[in-house]
């Protein structure tokens, strides 16, 4: 692997963290819960990092499987 395509695989990753969190603080999940707690913002981070990863993998995946096939077929 690269240093190209491990720099790329880290812009998407960080960029699908952005802006899943974005995506989050747009929902407003605060208004849900009763109390402010004081740990929400803490919570916001780790969740918009697992969605937002886990949706780069896929994103990532998907690109170099597509990648390998077009080389396959040709």
């Amino acid at each position: 692997m690269t240093w190209l395509s491990s720099l790329i695989k880290f812009m998407v990753e960080i960029g699908a963290v952005l802006i899943t969190f974005q995506a989050l603080r747009q929902l407003h999940l605060e208004r849900f819960f009763r109390q402010e707690q004081p740990s929400w913002p803490l919570f916001m981070v780790l969740i918009s990092v697992a969605i937002g990863y886990g949706c780069a993998q896929f994103c990532i995946s998907f690109f170099e499987t597509l990648y390998q096939m077009m080389n396959t077929i040709r």
